[in-house]
């Protein structure tokens, strides 16, 4: 039997033939083929310990191949109050292709936090644990659109929380918490080498310190590396080449930063209250374009993330569910209302959207114990009501993301683990991440 802290690998099909990555409770993989690079099979530099033994790696995995049913949301449940109809996308298959256990780091069970998939069939998924302990780790997958997706490459760290991750296929930019004494606060961005697809100890991996108790978030346009951190921190930028820093902006409980690359921005998620903070992509020194207030992100020391598509900022705000934004100018275009609680027989305090990604004309929601649910939307340029249709829910919590045409890497979204970072709302024993393809 697979335990319920394990993550989960789903595979989506659909009538366009389009393909989907889903974050849920558990992840999953393969043993790998013979590589013509000769990778050592575990290296350190004292501090990180790099497996990149597939052998001992595929011990943490399972492939059930399972059917996940998606049960249709009726209107009460959902909560419903969006605007719509909307053109509903065709109907989606769910098909859980694989599980993996989280890893264990100092005798802990550590939990994911973030994950972000490239355009080429890569992701990587970040972990922490609750309390007071620090430690994390970051794991590295290939062929996510195989039906049998493979670990390839698992770090861990024995004096940091990893709170998110970002990467660009090469390196690894995690945004931790780190317990070191040296750094003069515990919010610290990580960048490690990635090479044939494996951590490696390099000589150009770095710790660089921030301000906060805790970093949050961490994403790269093609110049520079951004990177969140909480109360008494902001957003930090700094040079992609030689991680000099470029410029950094106060910004208190920033939570998540999301790149808007049509329109050359960046977007700060804060907290307590709501608030979207605009910068001009890679200009420096920074300044805000401009700050717009969203409705709800208002649960202290919780987990909020925003997506950009469309010049529109999608925002989990927590008991408010989705909020979707004009970055124009803050005009609230749409919404989705979190779950009823009450018809669900749920207290509250469990049903908060903590994260949401959105592609095409889907968007699926994480809304904590009620589980996953999926919108169609019309994601259009123009700042007019956007157009929003509760499709359907799945008793997974989990967020996908669904591609049609490979991209470049560059133009990745993250794909956001359910349960993340700091948050206090989390489904009971749901440790990790879940990718669906």
């Amino acid at each position: 039997m697979v335990p319920s802290s394990f993550s989960t690998w789903w595979r989506a099909l659909s009538g366009r033939a389009s393909r989907a990555f889903l974050v849920a409770t558990s992840v999953m993989v393969m043993p790998a083929c013979y590589d013509q690079v000769l990778i050592p099979a575990f290296e350190t530099d004292g501090r990180l310990n790099m497996s990149n033994d597939e052998e001992a790696l595929n011990d943490r995995v399972g492939h059930p191949d399972e059917d996940v049913p998606i049960a249709p949301t009726s209107p009460a449940a959902a909560g419903l109050a969006a605007v719509g109809p909307a053109r509903a996308p065709s109907s989606i298959q769910l098909t859980l292709v694989g599980e993996i256990a989280p890893p264990t780091v100092n005798g802990q069970v550590v939990q994911a936090t973030s994950v972000w998939a490239t355009r080429n069939d890569k992701a990587i998924v970040s972990y922490n644990v609750r309390g007071s302990s620090a430690v994390g780790a970051l794991d590295f997958f290939t062929r996510l659109t195989n039906r049998r997706p493979r670990l390839r490459s698992s770090v861990t760290f024995t004096d940091a929380d990893a709170n998110a991750v970002f990467t660009d296929g090469n390196r690894a930019y995690s945004a931790t918490a780190s317990t070191d004494a040296s750094f003069a606060w515990p919010a610290v961005m990580e960048r490690i080498r990635i090479r044939n697809d494996r951590f490696r100890v390099d000589p150009g991996n770095m710790r660089l310190p921030l301000t906060s108790f805790a970093a949050t978030s961490a994403m790269a346009t093609d110049n520079a590396v951004y990177v969140t951190s909480g109360d008494g921190g902001g957003v930090f930028a700094f040079d992609v080449g030689d991680m000099s820093l470029l410029g950094e902006f106060a910004l208190d409980d920033a939570r998540w930063v999301a790149w808007d690359e049509d329109n050359r921005r960046v977007v700060v998620l804060q907290g307590t209250p709501g608030r979207l903070t605009v910068f001009a992509e890679d200009a420096f020194p920074m300044i805000p374009l401009a700050t717009f207030l969203v409705p709800g992100v208002d649960v202290p020391e919780s987990k909020s993330t925003v997506e950009v598509a469309g010049g529109k900022a999608f925002v989990a705000a927590g008991p408010e569910g989705v909020q979707v934004v004009c970055l124009d100018n803050g005009q609230v275009v749409g919404s989705v209302p979190r779950p009823d609680p009450g018809s669900l027989g749920l207290d509250p305090s469990v049903v908060v959207t903590n994260a949401v990604t959105v592609d095409d004309d889907v968007m699926f929601i994480s809304n904590g114990e009620a589980g996953v649910y999926a919108a169609a939307v019309s994601v259009g340029r123009a700042s007019f009501p956007l157009n929003v249709t509760i499709l359907r829910s799945t008793d997974s919590t989990a967020v996908p993301r669904r591609t049609e045409t490979p991209r470049p890497a560059r133009r990745s979204p993250a794909y956001r683990a359910s349960f993340g970072g700091m948050p206090p709302r989390r489904v009971p024993d749901a440790s990790t991440s879940s990718i669906l393809t």
